[in-house]
């Protein structure tokens, strides 16, 4: 409680994300500087890809979400907010409803946002993991409901030059392939549903006779869980694990021991945990199957994406 006392006087920014998964917050002061930071596990998604709309269980999770936000936004006095939504309000016929209910609730006004704005604000994020040296910048989002792809330019504004959104992501693809635990013909499906899926895209990217010059950037806890793994860190620790390299090597390696782990073999991985344990298989399959088909030989994992943009834009506005 010392920090918000030093804080919640002085005026703050916020950004919100939510995901099909996760909702989150993150709450800076006017320089820009991180104050405050929340997750919390909505899985807002669950049960969309069958019945197209939000069931009453996750709209609540997620409005309760916002609520508690709303709270932290007021003890940090922020005066300026933006709060998108991604890949599953886009899909859910009930959206419309849902927003209005967290409106009313928690005060919280939710923008809904292509997924080429998806695609900037988490190039944008993602550069302040970008190294130096390469031409080009493959990001790529893995999300709930979809997962980003973009190739731009890795200069000080990156102009995006390609990009698609995959409209699967780690909880939709866990239920359509039915990949709570391993299935050898689902594994097999859903990879090729993602190559047929990245086709336009790679043949756009292979336009640029130099695309091979790029560096590989994948944001959401995905790379990080992974990659903290790798490091052999105590945990799952997406601080120490942001912007870390690893291998495809060793990112391969070790996705073909945890595919064929089962759930509660998951549940207890310090890297994995119960939240995300049932859907972990669908998303290791999908972050595998893109950087394979970019031919990477190095990933770098980043915590950094969407809300580091927005309070990158929100500050400057101020």
């Amino acid at each position: 409680m010392d920090g918000l006392k030093e804080t919640k006087h002085k005026p703050c920014v916020a950004a919100m994300d939510l995901g099909t998964n996760s909702s989150r917050l993150l709450i800076a002061d006017k320089q820009g500087n991180a104050l405050y930071r929340d997750v919390k596990h909505v899985a807002l998604g669950e049960r969309l890809a069958e019945s197209g709309c939000f069931c009453q269980e996750a709209m609540e999770r997620a409005i309760c979400s916002f609520m508690d936000f709303a709270e932290m936004m007021k003890l940090y006095n922020v005066t300026s907010y933006r709060a998108i939504a991604t890949a599953a309000c886009r899909m859910s016929s009930n959206t419309a409803d849902f927003k209005a209910e967290v409106k009313k609730s928690s005060g919280v006004e939710i923008e809904v946002i292509s997924e080429f704005e998806e695609a900037r604000l988490t190039l944008k994020g993602a550069c302040l993991n970008a190294p130096s040296r390469p031409k080009y910048l493959f990001v790529y989002d893995l999300g709930g409901g979809s997962t980003e792809v973009t190739f731009a330019t890795n200069t000080a504004t990156p102009e995006i030059l390609a990009t698609y959104s995959i409209p699967l992501g780690a909880r939709n693809a866990t239920e359509m392939y039915h990949l709570q635990d391993y299935d050898a013909n689902g594994v097999a499906a859903l990879e090729a549903e993602v190559k047929r899926q990245l086709a336009d895209f790679l043949a756009k990217v292979r336009g640029y006779a130099d695309y091979g010059d790029a560096a590989v950037i994948s944001t959401s806890s995905t790379p990080l869980r992974l990659a903290a793994w790798i490091l052999k860190l105590d945990g799952y620790d997406k601080f120490a694990a942001d912007g870390k390299t690893v291998s495809t090597a060793d990112l391969d390696a070790l996705i073909e021991q945890i595919l064929p782990l089962s759930y509660e073999e998951r549940a207890k991985s310090v890297y994995v945990g119960a939240n995300r344990a049932k859907i972990f298989v669908a998303a290791c399959v999908i972050f595998r199957t893109i950087y394979q088909a970019l031919g990477a030989t190095e990933v770098v994992a980043s915590l950094k994406g969407a809300q580091e943009a927005i309070i990158s834009e929100l500050t400057k506005a101020c």
